[in-house]
């Protein structure tokens, strides 16, 4: 009796295994093939191919839409293309998930900027940098010159 108990004991041991490994292994497989993706959609915003950004961090958050890098990946590249619109939907996206991601603050004062909605700018600007993240001299002079504001 008592080696039929342990020989019931293992089958649920096996059967337990068979069934939660895969998943928690799969799990670990799907994040990473959404970093995967959106790094590689980072790097093809970096070299100048935002379609080809674009198209990666929409693997990523389509595997993982709770990833704020992704989406200020794509805010990115959106920002790239002009279509500043786009942009800052991905960057609000992205803050919802983040509420202290300074570099999407900074971006989406970027895409005011472009859009010569200084004051929402300089607001992005401030929090990014309450963050403690450093914004480009070059882009602050851009700013400050483009506002008329010295802040």
């Amino acid at each position: 009796m008592r080696c039929s108990a342990l020989q019931d004991n293992m089958c649920l041991i096996l059967v337990i295994s068979i069934i939660i490994f895969p998943a928690l292994f799969s799990c670990a497989t799907t994040q990473q093939k959404a970093a995967s993706y959106k790094s590689r959609g980072i790097t093809y915003g970096q070299k100048g191919e935002p379609d080809q950004a674009i198209s990666d961090c929409n693997k990523a958050i389509e595997i993982n839409p709770r990833s704020a890098h992704a989406y200020t990946g794509r805010g990115e590249a959106y920002n790239d293309k002009g279509d500043y619109d786009q942009a800052i939907s991905d960057f609000n996206k992205a803050l919802e998930i983040e509420p202290k991601f300074a570099l999407a603050y900074y971006d989406r004062g970027r895409s005011y900027y472009f859009k010569k909605e200084y004051d929402k700018s300089w607001e992005d600007i401030k929090r990014a940098q309450d963050l403690g993240y450093k914004i480009p001299a070059e882009f602050l002079e851009d700013l400050r010159k483009a506002s008329g504001r010295q802040d």
